[in-house]
């Protein structure tokens, strides 16, 4: 598709730069890599999502996309981050493709959301996770939301959202010390999630307590230590 092709490719700066402005409002990036080595980064990565999309608008085959998100997806979750990062980054070039009059009927739009559920796993561990990841959400939310304020349901979703996607990652690729050195670091950082007086370790309790016939996952998260839980508790 050649014509829609080259629309895109005109407007690469345009549309990279506004699809990765909101992802910075996320103090993850700031604390994780510092701002502006995640601003160099992620400004970067936005303009190379841009420059795949219209190689495969070229050849009208959107498996070129999804065959980049998914090697990417395996260079970034070495890297301290996970899928649901990099599903954010296309969900916000599919906000940015809008803006620019590529709609949801139109062959960029589908085109990105094609790579998004390339990022889906097809089969074990994952799979069985991701799958059953609605029910396993609402679970945990019930399980944690009591104290928080009102209001606070929406955030705690997308809390419990973003680590089942590290185990889940940690589980597809055989990398327990993955998701190890996830909770290392992110066991710091979770104060600036906002979800006093929930703590984390209360977090990933619930989320054992839901994990029923998920035994690869409990194994995983047995791992805690119990010096970190009485530290980070």
């Amino acid at each position: 598709m050649p014509n829609v092709s080259l629309q895109v490719e005109a407007r690469t700066a345009s549309i990279a730069s506004a699809s990765v402005q909101a992802l910075y409002e996320d103090p993850f990036w700031a604390a994780r890599y510092g701002l502006q080595r995640a601003r160099r980064f992620g400004d970067e990565d936005a303009v190379f999502h841009v420059r795949y999309l219209v190689q495969a608008l070229d050849a009208s085959r959107p498996a070129i996309l999804e065959d980049y998100a998914r090697w990417l997806r395996t260079l970034l979750v070495t890297r301290g981050m996970c899928s649901l990062h990099l599903d954010q980054h296309f969900e916000g070039l599919t906000r940015a493709l809008q803006a620019q009059g590529f709609g949801p009927d139109s062959l960029p739009y589908t085109y990105v959301q094609s790579a998004r559920q390339a990022l889906h796993y097809k089969e074990g561990p994952a799979h069985a996770v991701e799958s059953d990841a609605a029910a396993i959400i609402s679970a945990v939310v019930r399980r944690t939301e009591g104290p928080l304020p009102a209001g606070s349901r929406p955030r705690l979703e997308q809390e419990v959202r973003l680590q089942l996607s590290y185990l889940s990652d940690a589980l597809a690729l055989g990398r327990a010390d993955l998701w190890d050195a996830h909770l290392q670091w992110y066991a710091g950082f979770w104060p600036q999630r906002g979800l006093s007086p929930l703590t984390l370790v209360q977090t990933l309790d619930a989320l054992k307590a839901t994990l029923d016939g998920h035994s690869e996952a409990l194994t995983l998260l047995a791992r805690t230590p119990d010096s970190w839980e009485e530290t980070y508790s």
